[in-house]
């Protein structure tokens, strides 16, 4: 190596090992920044109590919104959900009320809907999928879990596709709606709970349109029945499959493993 060439590394080795204050400022103010960018995307310790006060881009992005169900909010009816916040802070969000949720493309229209939501969803856990505000109220979709007795398995249930299925709410989807986006996804579920609301005369259905024709319903009972007797005959069927199969296999394995006996010799006495 040269001597040139040492004097740089030398220089250069010299130039990182001193302390420069201006650099640590520097480093440190960056990653401050960064956190607090980051903390203020995520808001881990905020709670929403109003649709004003849930960001932007949560809003934008539809940020799952994890909370529990307490109870409505009459005239209109919104859905009150108290807002579980990542990090829990007994004494600040223990103050704050629940956020009134609007349910997108949902009109609830029976009294049966509150009832419904209070034997099913009282006190579970449900999921929010910011779409937009209305005021106060947070416009969203409303995804309640449901834990099975006696098991782990959770049942998810959104709730205003079911409610507008059982007849409780009217579909009030917006007529313009931009392809690849999570309207585009909710709006085909949401009429086609309806059709099949209308087509059974479900809830509200059953006074808003005409009695259904007896000869339709002789031929859904029969054709329930049909379907149900071809089950029933078919998995007979399997099982008999089965078990004559079973059979087969066990004496063939028993005639495999059966030895072979060797004719016995007579032996004439002289």
């Amino acid at each position: 190596m040269s001597e040139r060439e040492g004097g740089i590394f030398y220089n250069l080795q010299v130039l990182l090992d001193q302390d420069y204050r201006g650099v640590n400022i520097a480093v440190y103010a960056l990653a401050t920044a960064s956190l607090a960018f980051s903390i203020h995307k995520i808001r881990p310790v905020s709670k929403f109590s109003k649709a004003t006060k849930v960001p932007d881009h949560f809003i934008r992005n539809h940020e799952p919104l994890k909370g529990v169900y307490t109870g409505v909010q009459h005239s209109p009816v919104r859905l009150l959900i108290n807002h579980k916040a990542p990090i829990f802070l007994p004494l600040w969000h223990s103050s704050k009320p629940p956020i009134p949720v609007k349910l997108w493309g949902v009109d609830i229209v029976s009294g049966n809907a509150v009832n419904w939501l209070e034997c099913v969803a009282k006190g579970q856990m449900v999921t929010l999928k910011p779409i937009g505000r209305d005021k106060d109220d947070l416009v969203s979709t409303v995804l309640l879990h449901l834990r099975q007795p006696g098991t782990k398995a959770v049942e998810t249930l959104d709730v205003g596709q079911k409610l507008v299925e059982l007849g409780f709410a009217q579909a009030s989807v917006p007529q313009a709606i931009k392809k690849k986006t999570l309207e585009s996804q909710l709006a085909p579920a949401i009429l086609s709970a309806e059709s099949c609301a209308k087509k059974y005369r479900s809830g509200i259905w059953s006074e808003k349109l005409p009695p259904i024709p007896l000869y339709v319903i002789y031929w859904r009972k029969g054709s329930q029945y049909l379907i149900n007797s071809v089950i029933f005959t078919a998995n007979k069927f399997v099982h008999l499959l089965t078990f004559a199969l079973k059979s087969a296999l066990i004496g063939t394995k028993n005639l495999a493993l059966r030895p072979f006996r060797s004719t016995p010799k007579h032996v004439k006495a002289t």
